[in-house]
């Protein structure tokens, strides 16, 4: 599944058994909290040299985990911390802020599912204009080498990256060759003879396909917004995530399964009214999996 390109050299990480036992031991369902920095330069001393994950890993599915999955391989070979870079906000809502809401989930949601998987830290890249104009040797050598210390880096076949995405694994290839930092390619995965991508997620929530959802995710989609609830049931407006087909779907609530109405209001909101079930709690925000339709 992965292309090694070159072999890896991890000669900076030496403390990180020290700093990190349990990293690469934890079970899928541990909900463990994980140091989160916002810039890399912010990136200092003791987590440094580490093996980076890089995407934006909206929605996180099966191919984004085997991407994780061979991160935290390598660096529990090498001694080296695994360690994500991440981006928000997303660099489609910079680009293009009118755009419709797109996400699968929101940063939050992305980091408490991240924390699950074994990395030791995540970089959540902030992403702005300075930052989207990093050409890609730049970006290598300012932020995987000067910053980071990577020591390796693992990407998927179709990533881009550097000012205008002029830069593909092609061009990281020569550029980590030349800075002494490995880098793996992971092929793509397909389910059901699609690439598991979060664009096809997209589409199938679009058409309200769930089940199909929750095989390229490798769970049922969740999302998590501010309920109300009323005689009625519980209302969540979910118009900050990506569009969702208009019907009937067989949702979770408080580890309650029910059935549940996506609807749209008259102002264009995407609303999903939840039945009334024995056992509902007040709650600001809930979470609802959306378990099939």
């Amino acid at each position: 599944m992965g292309i090694k390109v070159k072999k890896m050299i991890a000669t900076r990480s030496a403390e990180f058994p020290r700093l990190f036992p349990e990293a690469g031991r934890m079970s899928q369902t541990e909900h463990a909290t994980i140091p989160v920095f916002k810039d890399h330069r912010d990136v200092f001393g003791k987590w440094h040299g580490g093996v980076y994950a890089i995407g934006n890993f909206d929605g996180l599915h099966i191919g984004h985990q085997a991407l994780i999955q061979e991160t935290i391989r390598i660096a529990a070979e090498t001694n080296s911390p695994p360690a994500i870079m991440t981006f928000d906000p997303h660099p489609r809502e910079l680009f293009d802020p009118s755009a419709s809401p797109f996400r699968l989930a929101t940063s939050l949601q992305k980091m408490q599912e991240l924390a699950k998987l074994g990395l030791g830290l995540c970089l959540n890249q902030y992403f702005d204009m300075n930052f989207a104009k990093l050409t890609p040797e730049a970006f290598a050598e300012q932020v995987l080498m000067q910053s980071l210390w990577a020591t390796h880096v693992v990407v998927g076949a179709d990533f881009r990256f550097g000012s205008r995405q002029s830069g593909n694994t092609e061009i990281l290839t020569q550029l980590c060759a030349d800075l002494g930092i490995g880098l793996t390619v992971i092929d793509q995965i397909r389910v059901a003879g699609n690439v598991a991508s979060s664009s096809l997620i997209r589409d199938l929530i679009a058409s309200g396909e769930m089940s199909a959802v929750a095989n390229v995710l490798g769970r049922p989609w969740s999302v998590v917004a501010r309920a109300e609830i009323s005689d009625a049931g519980l209302f969540f407006d979910l118009s900050d995530y990506t569009k969702i087909g208009r019907g009937e779907y067989t949702v979770r609530v408080h580890g309650i399964v029910c059935r549940a109405t996506l609807s749209e209001s008259c102002e264009g909101r995407q609303i999903l009214t939840v039945s009334k079930e024995k056992g509902w709690i007040a709650a600001n925000y809930a979470r609802a999996e959306f378990i099939s339709s």
